[in-house]
This record gives structure tokens, sequence and C-alpha cells, in this order.
């Protein structure tokens, strides 16, 4: 009987591991989303409005700029060759609004806790991101998705030409939670052993 209940405990695991266990293409989803986060100079109702109008202002005028990108690769190359005018433009906003804050702008590997939005949810992990920082950034933040264009409430089939199927399933409401749950603790563990061991320069 042993001989029997063991080869199907086995069977069992192995179908288990390839129903829930994410796959490499949903794992991509790191890699092909570039993401926007703007931190505020303060928790004060002014300074969060700033830093919500600061967000329109971005969106509006570099919005359809990147998200005509073919792929994740060149809307981040748009936006490197783009910082420094997105710098500019965003210290000209602030000024304009009447508060001398400095802005800094760069695109980095940033971590993201897990976020829910109207129609999908993104697994916690490393993004590349083009972070706004006003003042000191001691305020609550904003983020969302840049690439494809999610921050502009598109619908999810309107990304089908950037994610896959697999991308798609994972992020949208009522999808893959195990997956996606799974897919979390592993950007984590990876997270960790990075920060112990971080990739020289």
């Amino acid at each position: 009987m042993k001989k029997v209940i063991l080869p199907a405990i086995c069977i069992l695991l192995c179908t288990l591991c390839i129903l829930f266990v994410p796959t490499e293409a949903e794992a991509q989803i790191y890699e092909d989303t570039v993401r926007l986060h703007i931190l505020a100079p303060s928790d004060t109702v002014d300074d969060q409005n700033l830093k919500l109008e600061l967000r329109d202002f971005i969106l509006n005028k570099y919005g359809k700029i990147i998200s005509d990108s073919s792929s994740p690769a060149e809307a981040e190359s748009k936006l490197l060759r783009l910082l420094p005018l997105i710098e500019e433009d965003c210290r000209a906003f602030i000024v304009d609004a009447g508060y001398s804050y400095p802005v800094t702008v760069k695109l980095s590997e940033e971590w993201f806790n897990t976020r829910d939005y109207s129609v999908f949810s993104l697994p916690s992990g490393r993004y590349v991101s083009l972070t706004v920082t006003i003042g000191g950034g001691k305020g609550q933040n904003w983020w969302c998705v840049m690439y494809p264009p999610l921050c502009l409430d598109a619908a999810l089939s309107d990304t089908a030409d950037t994610y896959s199927d697999d991308e798609l399933r994972l992020i949208s409401k009522g999808g893959y939670r195990i997956k996606f749950k799974l897919l979390e603790v592993a950007s984590a563990i990876f997270n960790e052993e990075n920060k112990k061991f971080p990739k020289s320069s």
C-alpha cells in the first residue's frame, strides 16, 4: 500500500507546483513595467495637492511620449534622455505654483510593496521607476505605472501588446492570487540576497 501512496503523493505535489508556481513569463512582469513614483515634501494638504498636481503635469506632458514606446527598453531609453528636461520642467512647475522646494528626478530600480489599483494589482518587487522627489520627500508618496500607460486608467485590454497573457492573468483582479503571492515571496527573497551581496559597479 505504501508503494502506491508515495508515488501518488509525489505526482500530486508535482501537479500543484506546475499549477501554482509562477512561470518565467509571469516573473517577467518586473522587467516589462516602468513605474512613476512621486514623493511629496510633507503630509500637509497643500503639499499633498502639489504632489498630485505635479503628477498630472508629468503625465499630461510626457505620458503619451512614453506610452508610444514599442518596448519597456525603449520607454526607459526615452526617460533617460528626457531626465534633465523633466527635472527642469518639474522645478519650473513648482516655482509657478508658488513654492521654493527643490526637485530631483531619477530613473532607477526601486522596491515597491504590493499595490491594488481599480482594475489590476501589481506584486511587490523591484521595478524600474521614474522617481520625482519634491523637497525632502517626507510626505506620503504616489505611484502607478507609466509604461504600459496604466497611470492613465487605461483598460487592461489596451496593454495586450505589452504584457503577455500570463502577465495579464497575474495582475488582473481575481486572477492567479496564489501565483501572485508566490511571486512576491520569491522576489522578496531575491531582494534580500541582493542586499547581502550587492552587485559591483
